[in-house]
């Protein structure tokens, strides 16, 4: 028996480990109390490894900006929009919506508030921020279809509006649970549907982190 197989698998965990290494030393870049320029450069020194060795497992600095945004994506629970999306009830489909975007900004929400502030001088991740929120409009197209024959283009900006990290710090402030911001926004989206009130019930996920 050859052991080959056994020092691929050996040496793919090595690139695993370096990996989540580099990408866990762009967050702690990012959260830094005097954040510097987000480079290549200045995450390899994170990581205590060579530019290029971050080259190598990225190529680029958008490459590794992405595999960041995927981490807080998993990190959030974002993988429950797809419940959202196969929810029978449109409305409740909705409720879904909302509450998994305030939960992934309440995971997170010192890192998406650097990120967008670092975003104001940094174009490239300006750049790679709106076009991952894209995805967010899109699905309120979607959600919103149901609700909605053909919603118009100025109906889907005001969702947008809502469901956005900025609207979620907003009325989170340093009191409100996540819980009660999904509900906040939740009413405030349904009114924009021209939906009645009350709201449809919060599904159970977000009602049982609501002490978070």
């Amino acid at each position: 028996m050859t052991p080959r197989p056994y020092r691929m698998g050996r040496r793919q965990a090595a690139v695993d480990k370096t990996r989540a290494r580099i990408v866990a030393a762009a967050r702690r870049l990012l959260l830094a109390r005097r954040p510097t320029e987000f480079s290549l450069e200045g995450v390899a020194r994170r990581a205590r490894v060579t530019r290029m060795t971050v080259y190598h497992r990225f190529g680029s600095r958008r490459e590794l900006l992405e595999a960041l945004f995927d981490e807080l994506a998993a990190e959030g629970g974002m993988s429950h929009l797809r419940n959202a999306f196969q929810q029978p009830d449109a409305e409740q489909a909705l409720a879904d919506y909302v509450a998994t975007f305030v939960r992934f900004w309440s995971s997170g929400r010192l890192i998406h508030r650097r990120l967008r502030a670092q975003g104001v001088l940094d174009p490239e991740l300006e750049r790679a921020l709106a076009a991952r929120q894209e995805w967010r409009r899109q699905g309120l197209r979607v959600v919103a279809g149901r609700l909605v024959q053909r919603p118009a283009d100025d109906l889907i900006d005001v969702l947008f509006t809502l469901t956005s990290f900025e609207t979620f710090d907003t009325l989170a402030g340093g009191t409100r649970t996540p819980a009660q911001v999904t509900s906040l926004v939740l009413g405030l989206v349904r009114g924009a549907l021209g939906l009645a009130l009350p709201s449809p019930t919060l599904p159970k996920s977000s009602r049982n982190r609501s002490a978070g």
